[in-house]
This record gives structure tokens, C-alpha cells and sequence, in this order.
């Protein structure tokens, strides 16, 4: 249940920072009722997004199995950026004419090196930023001898669909049902961030595992603050455990742990310092980060602990 089949790559993507009016197909049209908000529009409609930079972080990433699933102890370092920006969610891009929607695009992007092979992966989601409502998850992936993409859409009407394109894994597409308050597992470190305890500190939603088709029950629990310490020093963070059902897949460790540990910070950015499975087998803290208009300037020289670019 892993992002990619044995073998696999990725890396590049590039975003701006849109402006404009909101696109009215955007809007819930399904004529269902819609469940109660899980996150948070405060935060997500603060004014700190609206400067027209990328939040760009950087995080040391520890896991004990491979690629491949096998025992084999792996460090290496990810990059992440977090833009706002304009995207139509009836044809699944990003738009620069001030149409389209509202929205954050997260990536995750790193390169590994096993044996012969050198893997490159990228990980981005599209949400709609009132509430996260997802509206697309791609991943690009490349290694010496195959390279493969996959993407999930999440139409304002219909169904989830699902298509694969590979030169070596063949090509699939597939549709299946939609359910609300449904996250492709690249958006969970981004819907962590945006979670609303207020009110309860247990929500629910599901995870989309579009290989399968299915939608597995999720739960996120607040757990208090913590004092964390990660290479940009210490800080307050919320401690959230989030559990599911069954194993989804994971960002950095292939397949999930039936439970991770997410340390958000408590200021009002929330940036995610620290993930981690409970059962120890991954983890992923953050080393360095900046905001940055990068499509416009070299971030790299404004580095202090990142030495090699993921």
C-alpha cells in the first residue's frame, strides 16, 4: 500500500502565488449536507499567507525499512514548500488570470541513493484554502530504470479519480465514490497544521488510498504541548496522534504505522516541527526554514544547515 510499486522516483515541480476573484464553481454543489468543519478557516484565512512568499522548510528523515520495505537504515533530507495560490478546480491547474479558487499547494521532494539506483520522488497537493477540501494529489517518481505518475482528482461533482501512467508498471484509470472530509495522504501533514481542537480534542476523517479505492477511517487526538527540540531549536509545540484503521500510505515511510505522532508549533504559522511513527520505524524533523518568493530569488545562499539540495 505504498505510494509507488518496488521501484520508484521523483522530484520537480514549480508554483506561484495567484490573485484574483473566486471561481463559483468552486463552491459545494452536491446538494448534500455537509459535515461539520474539522478545520480551522481562522488560521487557514490568516493574513500571513497573503504576502506573496512560500513558506520552504527543510527536514532529516530517519526510517529503518527501504524503498523496498526491507530492514535498512536510511537518513536523508526532504524539502517541503507551502504556497497560496489560484487553482481551477474543473481543470485540475493552477490559473494565473485571477480565475480559479483559493488554495494551498504543499509538496514534499527528496532523492535517495541505494546501491546501483538513485531515486527521485515529489509529492503535491492541491486543497481548496476556506477548508482543505482537496482538490488534487500527484506523484512523480524516477529511478535509473523506471519512472511513474500517479494522480488523484477530486471533482466538485462526481467521483474520486484515479490514474497511473508508467513505462515499466503499465498505465491504469479508474474512478470511485467521493466522500466528504476525505484527504489523499500527501495532504495530512498540511490538514494536521489546520485542525481545529477547539471544540474537541478527538476529529475524524478518512484517508483516500486510491490503489484500493477505499476510504480508511482516520482519528487525530490533541494530547497537550510539548517542549521540542529540533535543529532550529526549542519550542512549544501540540502534540496530535493521529490513528487509522488500517495502514495508509506514507510520505516517508512507504506505508504508514497504524499511529503517528505530529508536533505542531504553537505559533500562528503552526509549523509542523516534528512527525513520527509510534512504533519508531520513521520520523521527520524540521532543520531549517524561511519564507521566500523562490520563483524569484535563489533561496539557497539564505541557507545556514542545508548543505545539498534534496
Amino acid at each position: 500500500m505504498s505510494f509507488v510499486s518496488p521501484r520508484v522516483v521523483l522530484l520537480f515541480v514549480s508554483c506561484g502565488v495567484g490573485i484574483g476573484c473566486t471561481d463559483p464553481s468552486a463552491e459545494d454543489v452536491s446538494g448534500e449536507r455537509r459535515p461539520a468543519p474539522i478545520t480551522d478557516e481562522a488560521y487557514l484565512e490568516a493574513e500571513h499567507w497573503d504576502d506573496g512568499q512560500a513558506e520552504v522548510a527543510f527536514y532529516r528523515i530517519q526510517r529503518s525499512r527501504d524503498q523496498y520495505g526491507r530492514a535498512n537504515e536510511q537518513r536523508f533530507v526532504a524539502g517541503t514548500y507551502l504556497v497560496k495560490h489560484r487553482f481551477s478546480p474543473t481543470g485540475m491547474t493552477k490559473k494565473t488570470d485571477g480565475t480559479g479558487t483559493s488554495s494551498f499547494k504543499y509538496a514534499l521532494f527528496y532523492e535517495i541513493e541505494s546501491g546501483s539506483y538513485q531515486y527521485k520522488r515529489n509529492l503535491v497537493v492541491n486543497a481548496r484554502r476556506q477548508d482543505l477540501r482537496p482538490f488534487k494529489q500527484s506523484f512523480t517518481s524516477f529511478d535509473w530504470c523506471s519512472n511513474q505518475y500517479r494522480e488523484v482528482a477530486f471533482p466538485l461533482r462526481g467521483d474520486v479519480e484515479y490514474r497511473m501512467r508508467s513505462d515499466d508498471y503499465g498505465n491504469e484509470r479508474t474512478s470511485f465514490a467521493s466522500r466528504p472530509q476525505s484527504y489523499p495522504p500527501s495532504q495530512l501533514p498540511l490538514l494536521v497544521r489546520g485542525l481545529d481542537f477547539r471544540s474537541a480534542d478527538t476529529l475524524s476523517f478518512s484517508v483516500v488510498v486510491a490503489d484500493s479505492a477505499a476510504h480508511v477511517p482516520a482519528r487525530a487526538v490533541h494530547h497537550g504541548i510539548d517542549s521540542v527540540e529540533t535543529g532550529v531549536g526549542v519550542a512549544e509545540a501540540e502534540r496530535i496522534a493521529v490513528t487509522y484503521d488500517e495502514p495508509v500510505p506514507s510520505m516517508i515511510g512507504e506505508e504508514s504505522a497504524r499511529t503517528e505522532m505530529y508536533w505542531r508549533g504553537t505559533g500562528s504559522q503552526r509549523r509542523l516541527l516534528r512527525m513520527e511513527a509510534k512504533s519508531g520505524r520513521y520520523r521527520m524533523e524540521l532543520v531549517e526554514h524561511l519564507r521566500t518568493a523562490y520563483w524569484n530569488e535563489n533561496l539557497w545562499p539564505r541557507l545556514d544547515r542545508i548543505e545539498r539540495r534534496p
